[in-house]
């Protein structure tokens, strides 16, 4: 401990002669001198010889201090509490730069001339008929002023059974990646698309939505190492609009410019590339580094659907993730991209915790909809009884007022009789549809038909706008690319003269193609870097916990004179206080009990 004997100002000189009271009034003898250990406001407040007036106006000045002092620390800590951040950007330029992963659909989910040429070999025209009357009251029911719908799921539960027998549509119609590009390999993607040396259509081809989608460079092969359009990726498209399902109102594509572990299913940001149009998409690439709870809002929720399990999911993931299970939860099955996803991923335990409140509906509905059967089937047979007995009235009459009638000899059929009906079930030319994956399990009867994931999607975006569902927002994970895309587009081919020199022959199609089949069927997309830059964001707090530390240092100390070698001294002082009350009290209690003992010596009489 370091001693520092300060001497009480008494008014006189340093030279002037002290006097000492003796031992008793010796302070020197105590155990603590509190002068000795005493900072500045023991010599300013507590050393009586001081002048009044001055010890006043110094606890006047102290106390404002104080008041000052807490207050600016209050506000260092109001400011820490915010928890502010700012962000910081900067530029890096690359040498090569990885393009985005894509991935590209079809407007129309379903190849409708092979729809119906299936069904017409199945003899199955009534399902077709059913089809095709259903998307009719869809497409009517879609366009009204108010846009809601008038189909109930129980209009087309024949349809509905048929397709959780055969497996979805999409899966059996859908148009194939291979027809949905122009040319071969070499071909079709140049540029840096010379990389993409072999494609296996099982790895490029993935369930959504919209259909059956072709997705590119997932492993990130495709690197640009000269920036505009010429070092970028080409793709010729061919959109087979002569396939197209007659409820399609938009022709062309969808491409969704993605991560390359982020999953797309819904139909929601992208971009539509007409046909007929050269398409030119320059993306600028930026990295986002953002902060969690209580800096930023930033939160990595594992993917449940992603390819890969280190993969948290994106804002677009987490929104279609949420509106999926609303799905479920309204249409009680399971949407048919969804499910094909799952069980290709070997995710059956997440298929799992849909099938039990999935199947207790559908037995509701299969109960029900065997009670509607009962009851036409008795309403049927009681109006053919009806219809039998007034056929049978009717001839009588007939041959008894009419006599000129031909007669119809033994054996030979009445012109005007109908043809027996069948009872034999029609079979189906799609016994190769049960080699799907997904239809080998009993997951077939939980997933949703094309027609049901119509309505249930409408239906769905019908509750949305009442407001009966309300989705959570989304967090944006804490590290994610994002891409920034313009757009721009030109006739093509733009003239018959360049088609000649230039198309007409390098196609490599069935049948010699002409001007106005390239103009209503292909799309040619150029996807590039303008800049091989990356522009990147990252969060930062604004106050670090040191950085509170140094001001709030930097304020008491300029006003108080408070540090901490200012609490050690603090310390020091109170635990040389407790020592000194302790030894005070021991001193007292055996000043009493020599007392005691004294007076019992001088008082004999009391032995």
């Amino acid at each position: 401990m370091v001693v520092l004997k300060v001497e009480p100002w008494n008014g006189t000189t340093a030279d002037s002669p002290t006097t000492s009271d003796g031992p008793e009034g010796d302070k020197s003898h105590e155990m603590f001198g509190f002068q000795d250990l005493a900072s500045d406001y023991y010599q300013v407040l507590r050393q009586k010889e001081r002048p009044a007036w001055c010890r006043f106006v110094w606890g006047i000045v102290i106390i404002i201090l104080l008041i000052f002092t807490g207050y600016m620390v209050y506000q260092l800590l109001a400011d820490y509490l915010q928890y502010n951040s700012f962000v910081e950007s900067s530029i890096s330029w690359q040498k090569n730069l990885t393009l985005p992963a894509i991935t590209i659909c079809s407007t129309n989910p379903l190849n409708y001339t092979l729809l119906k040429d299936q069904l017409k070999t199945g003899n199955d025209t009534k399902l077709l008929e059913e089809f095709n009357h259903l998307m009719e009251d869809f497409v009517k029911s879609s366009t009204k002023p108010n846009g809601y719908m008038n189909i109930s799921f129980e209009e087309f539960e024949d349809f509905n059974a048929f397709e959780h027998e055969f497996g979805s549509l999409v899966l059996r119609f859908g148009p194939h990646l291979y027809n949905m590009l122009f040319g071969e390999y070499d071909y079709v993607f140049r540029g840096i698309g010379y990389f993409v040396d072999y494609l296996d259509w099982s790895k490029y081809s993935q369930m959504t939505e919209l259909g059956v989608c072709f997705e590119l460079n997932d492993d990130g092969r495709l690197k640009q190492t000269v920036g505009g359009v010429k070092g970028g990726l080409v793709i010729d498209l061919d959109a087979n609009v002569d396939h197209y399902l007659f409820t399609t109102t938009t022709k062309g594509f969808v491409v969704f410019i993605r991560d390359q572990d982020e999953t797309i299913m819904l139909n929601r940001g992208e971009y539509v590339v007409s046909p007929g149009v050269e398409n030119f998409i320059k993306l600028t690439a930026t990295t986002h580094t953002r902060l969690g709870h209580p800096h930023g809002t930033c939160k990595n929720v594992p993917s449940q659907f992603g390819k890969y399990d280190h993969h948290y999911e994106s804002v677009r993931e987490c929104v279609q993730r949420q509106r999926m299970e609303a799905m479920v939860d309204m249409c009680h099955c399971i949407p048919w991209y969804l499910a094909d996803r799952l069980f290709t991923l070997n995710k059956t335990d997440i298929l799992d915790g849909y099938s039990e409140k999935i199947q207790a509906h559908q037995h509701a509905r299969a109960r029900a909809r065997m009670k509607r059967q009962l009851e036409n089937e008795t309403e049927n047979a009681e109006i053919e009884n009806s219809e039998t007995e007034n056929t049978e009235t009717e001839n009588t009459e007939t041959d008894n007022s009419e006599s000129g009638d031909t007669d119809i000899e033994p054996g030979e059929e009445s012109p005007t009789a109908e043809a027996p009906k069948t009872t034999e079930p029609p079979t189906t030319p799609w016994s190769w549809v049960t080699n799907q994956p997904l239809h080998k399990t009993n997951y077939v009867h939980l997933t949703c038909g094309f027609v049901e994931m119509y309505i249930c999607d409408k239906k769905l975006e019908e509750a949305e706008m009442e407001g009966e569902i309300e989705f959570e927002p989304c967090p944006e994970p804490c590290e994610y690319h994002e891409w920034n895309v313009e757009i721009a587009s030109t006739l093509f081919p733009p003239s018959e003269e360049y088609f000649d020199k230039f198309l007409r022959d390098q196609l490599y199609l069935p049948k010699t193609p002409t001007y106005d089949f390239i103009r209503e069927n292909m799309a040619r997309v150029h996807i590039y870097y303008d800049e091989l830059k990356v522009n990147e964001k990252v969060q930062t707090k604004a106050y670090e916990p040191q950085n509170f530390v140094a001001e709030f240092g930097g304020t008491v100390d300029l006003f108080i004179g408070f540090s901490f070698f200012t609490i050690f001294q603090l310390i020091e002082i109170s635990v040389a206080m407790c020592l000194t009350r302790l030894w005070q009290r021991r001193r007292k209690a055996k000043k009493t009990e020599e007392s005691n003992s004294n007076s019992v010596i001088d008082n004999p009489s009391v032995i």
